[in-house]
């Protein structure tokens, strides 16, 4: 098993942990910012397991927060994703198209991403010179995670 092999299991097996922490929270009465962190988490991992297999430069990905967004693409015209799927080509396509902006958002919810605005782990400040601390911020993306039919699927 070469190296990048190696980083690609270790981010499957993190993203799936972080994944199982996001189900937990779902369960008990957490705060929506310790939901959307584990949420971010793991989709930046299992993004970042997709890429490696691609021709991207380890450091490049390992480095960068962004890597769920190019995931979604990846998955929305990936055949053996279709076929599991059980849809056509043009089905897949349009399904993944319509989770684009959701999966953007959620994405930008790494800090480092999220430009010194909303983000589920750190505070911030906004242009009025307001501090804010995630566990404060109501984050209307989970109303669309569990009330819009992107966000369920």
């Amino acid at each position: 098993m070469n190296e990048r092999q190696r980083w690609q299991i270790a981010f499957l097996q993190q993203a799936k942990s972080d994944w199982e922490a996001f189900q937990r929270t779902r369960q008990a009465d957490w705060p929506t910012c310790h939901r959307l962190l584990f949420l971010q988490m793991a989709s930046e991992k299992l993004g970042k397991a997709v890429l490696i297999a691609g021709p991207s430069r380890l450091e490049t990905i390992t480095q960068s927060h962004a890597a769920f967004l190019m995931f979604m693409r990846i998955a929305g015209n990936n055949r053996k994703f279709q076929n599991l799927l059980g849809m056509k080509k043009s089905q897949q396509r349009a399904q993944f198209k319509t989770l684009l902006p959701l999966a953007h958002e959620i994405e930008r919810l790494a800090p480092t991403l999220a430009q010194g605005g909303p983000n589920p782990e750190y505070p911030w400040q906004d242009t009025s010179g307001d501090i804010f601390a995630p566990t404060n911020h109501p984050f209307p993306l989970i109303q669309r995670l569990h009330q819009t039919p992107q966000g369920i699927q």
